[in-house]
């Protein structure tokens, strides 16, 4: 896309009022995103969405040298063409220090761009964090041991090959204690990492808690169900992750999950009966939503 083109762009898709450029689905590459980066047209922006594109570390890296960058405070770059050595560029960038949500879920980012964003000094306002999609248990737990990433209140690490260890790693954090909606969707955890994150207490404020396809089994959800430090919880997703009848009757049975409002548990073999024992439950007083068929 030619200089003029992104500059009528722009003008089509900017949002005066509240300072939002809206750019995505554009099939825009890594040109467009230099041109962008050049041009004034981005220092009034303060919420940059990029999604569904084909920017690689070329674009990233414009944005982070960029002089009129410094206004943003919200980058959606989800499902993108962004490697380790962009977000390396991008972590050590000072454009961002104003930045309170990042998301780079569904590019191509491993655990060594995991590390850079964690070992970031600029960075240090990000309160929301999307990232993936091969950060692994090793990426994981260098999010969880950060020193920079200490005001963070949501957490999506979805699709990332996470298992036991990196359920370990965030349940033994310190810098995660803010979290109030963790979501852990598509990833290897079973019982024995749930039991973990059930019994943190660096996890006491969640309200929002998302497991979808992971092999939780009747153990997790046993877990969570006889968790005081889920107590807040108000929405658990539990979608197909082999918890049966014992572990939905576990959760129908909580004294902890008084809070709960929305419970989905879609795909997981649960007879009728013990459907209606979760719907009727005198223990979930508040639950207002329960889904087990898509």
């Amino acid at each position: 896309m030619s200089d003029v083109d992104m500059e009528e762009l722009v003008r089509q898709s900017y949002d005066v009022e509240k300072n939002e450029l809206d750019l995505r689905e554009k099939e825009l590459q890594d040109d467009a995103i230099v041109a962008l980066a050049k041009s004034d047209q981005l220092k009034g922006v303060t919420a940059l969405f990029l999604e569904f594109n084909e920017i690689g570390d070329e674009g990233i890296i414009a944005l982070a040298e960029s002089e009129y960058a410094g206004n943003l405070t919200v980058l959606n770059m989800f499902k993108n063409q962004v490697t380790d050595a962009g977000l390396k560029a991008f972590a050590a960038s000072k454009n961002f220090l104003n930045l309170s949500e990042l998301i780079l879920s569904d590019n191509k980012i491993t655990a060594d761009g995991a590390r850079a964003l964690a070992e970031s000094k600029t960075l240090g306002s990000l309160v929301s964090l999307w990232i993936g999609d091969s950060l692994g248990d090793e990426g994981a737990r260098a999010l969880a041991e950060s020193k920079t990433l200490t005001r963070l209140n949501l957490l999506s690490l979805y699709r990332n090959n996470i298992g036991n260890e990196g359920a370990f790693a965030i349940a033994r954090s310190k810098n995660l204690s803010g979290l109030t909606e963790l979501n852990l969707n598509w990833n290897f955890i079973e019982g024995e990492g749930v039991e973990a994150l059930a019994q943190s207490e660096t996890l006491k404020n969640l309200t929002q808690l998302t497991l979808t396809y992971n092999p939780v089994g009747s153990r997790g959800a046993r877990a969570i169900a006889g968790s005081k430090i889920f107590k807040n919880l108000t929405l658990l997703d539990l979608y197909e992750t082999e918890i049966g009848d014992a572990g939905a009757r576990a959760l129908a049975e909580s004294d902890c999950l008084a809070n709960l409002e929305t419970l989905v548990l879609i795909k997981n073999d649960i007879s009728e009966e013990v459907q209606a024992e979760v719907k009727n439950s005198s223990k979930l007083k508040k639950l207002s939503k329960v889904v087990f068929s898509p």
